[in-house]
């Protein structure tokens, strides 16, 4: 029997897979923090000079880095839950409630690189591979003007994937 098959093993890869989950909504949250559209959040919360704050600006200048962070924790996040429970087993009790979380952590996983291809970061990024502004495109420019509310769509999925997997697992899973 395999570390991941023992009772031990399917726990430790429960537990990472929670840490590294936790992370990604840290660093996720942080990302939206340095994001341009956090700043009309700001706003509605009646902080008008956020832009203006040095201790802000400073948090700002490393929204890239928030989303690499994101992106390699993310990825171990996926990696470590799909050691957990691979592809959900029909004849696992569980199964139901692991392809609702897989689900959902897939459309999560969707609308993070929606997000990222409509962020101001992308740009940068598709000039520097194709020697192309991408906001040269009008389709391109009207997709990047929705990046808002593509927040609202990650935050859904991400609440809905956090639900259930709560409601299944708890925030630590106890030794069997």
């Amino acid at each position: 029997m395999s570390l991941a098959e023992s009772s031990i093993g399917a726990v430790f890869n429960e537990r990472a897979a929670i840490v590294l989950g936790l992370i990604a909504v840290a660093s996720l949250a942080a990302t939206f923090l340095s994001c341009r559209s956090s700043l009309t959040f700001f706003k509605s919360l009646g902080w008008k000079s956020a832009s203006q704050n040095r201790i802000y600006q400073r948090f700002y200048k490393y929204h890239v880095v928030y989303w690499w962070a994101f992106a390699v924790v993310a990825l171990s996040h996926i990696t470590i839950a799909l050691m957990h429970t691979g592809l959900p087993d029909p004849s696992d009790p569980d199964a139901p409630i692991h392809w609702a979380i897989l689900a959902l952590g897939v459309s999560s996983a969707g609308s993070a690189g929606v997000l990222f291809s409509s962020c101001r970061v992308f740009p940068r990024l598709g000039g520097m591979l194709t020697g192309k502004n991408p906001l040269a495109n009008p389709g391109f420019k009207s997709y990047f003007g929705y990046h808002s509310l593509y927040w609202l769509v990650i935050g859904a999925a991400l609440m809905g994937h956090f639900a259930i997997g709560f409601n299944h697992a708890g925030i630590w899973p106890p030794l069997n």
